[in-house]
This record gives structure tokens, sequence and C-alpha cells, in this order.
């Protein structure tokens, strides 16, 4: 994985057992394997309950932002982060002897994760009014019968709430430490 925010497990008891599963085992690179796929999984769950690995609920999206869903095959309020699936869907995993990593290469990511605040600054920007069933409305540019108009947008930020979707939750400690210990069974010949 490329260079990035790093989150660790830190539950002894899992660090020792996979410790003990990477000295014993003829091939731990498998069982590393089987976390990250279980931890890809897991990760992908937190997008579909809308919860971060400690329980919480992440924050609506902004009654602006939820309006501009609304009849563009989207949902509103739903499906906090699944427009299009992208960063849903971009979330791998890299197993080695020792260790497994999960994460994504989209750029956006630790925003998501972390939360963070765009600063935007002043600009113009030409808008195009045209005449559509609802009256007049903004127009794309590429619509023929439209009136162009230079306005200036002053400097804002955007803030975007932390919703976490990597980590490792108590469910998830309890699962890769069965991982661990069927591993040991089959592998190492631990009964």
């Amino acid at each position: 994985m490329a260079d990035g925010i790093k989150l660790a497990l830190n539950d002894q008891a899992v660090l020792d057992r996979l410790a003990q599963l990477t000295r014993a085992a003829d091939n731990p690179q498998r069982a590393m394997e089987a976390i990250g796929a279980y931890m890809v999984t897991a990760s992908q769950r937190r997008f579909q309950r809308e919860t971060g690995p400690d329980g919480q609920k992440w924050q609506r999206l902004s009654p602006r932002t939820a309006q501009r869903r609304i009849g563009r095959a989207q949902r509103g309020y739903e499906h906090i982060l699944r427009v299009k699936n992208r960063l849903y869907s971009s979330i791998v995993y890299e197993a080695e002897p020792d260790r497994v990593e999960i994460g994504t290469g989209v750029a956006y990511a630790a925003a998501q994760q972390l939360g963070a605040e765009i600063k935007i600054p002043a600009r113009e920007q030409d808008v195009h009014l045209g005449q559509t069933n609802r009256g007049k409305r903004f127009v794309k540019a590429s619509r023929k019968r439209k009136e162009t108009m230079r306005v200036k947008i002053g400097a804002h930020t955007i803030t975007l709430p932390a919703r976490p979707y990597l980590g490792v939750d108590q469910a998830d400690q309890a699962e890769i430490l069965a991982i661990a210990e069927d591993f040991l069974r089959s592998e190492a010949g631990e009964q």
C-alpha cells in the first residue's frame, strides 16, 4: 500500500496470536489474506450501515447536499458515500507473511475517513440561464437558447465531517482471532 494514514490493531491477545501464527504456520500469508478479505468486507459493511468502527452513526448529509441528490437516480439523505460506489469498491488489501494492510488509493479517501475543511478562494464564474419547462433555471453551457451571466463568488469553506469506514471494532478483533486460530489448527497442527 502507498504511504498514507496508518491505523493499527491494539488488541494484545490478537497480536500475540498472530505472532504465534507467523512463527508456527508453514504459510502464514494465507491467514493474512483471509484476514484482509474479511476486513475489506467489514469495511464495506460500514458503508451499508453508515456507521464507523466505533459504532457511531455517520453525520447526515446537509439538507443542501441531500436536495441536490434528489431526482438524479440518487436518494437524498440515503446512501452516504455510495452514490457511485467508487470509494466503497476501491477498498483492497495487501497481504504479506507477517502483516496485512487494508486501504484505498482514492484521492479523497482520507478526507472522508478523517473529515476535512476545503477552502475555496473567491472567484468569478460564468453561469448559464435558460428557459426550462419549470421556468428560467441554471442550465448546462451546451444548451441552446441560453443567456450567460458573469458572477462573483466569495471565498468560503466547505466542511466535510469525518465518516470513518476503515478500522477494527470488537467484532472484527474476534473474527481476526478466530481466523488466526483456525489457521493455527490447520496449518501448524495446533489443537
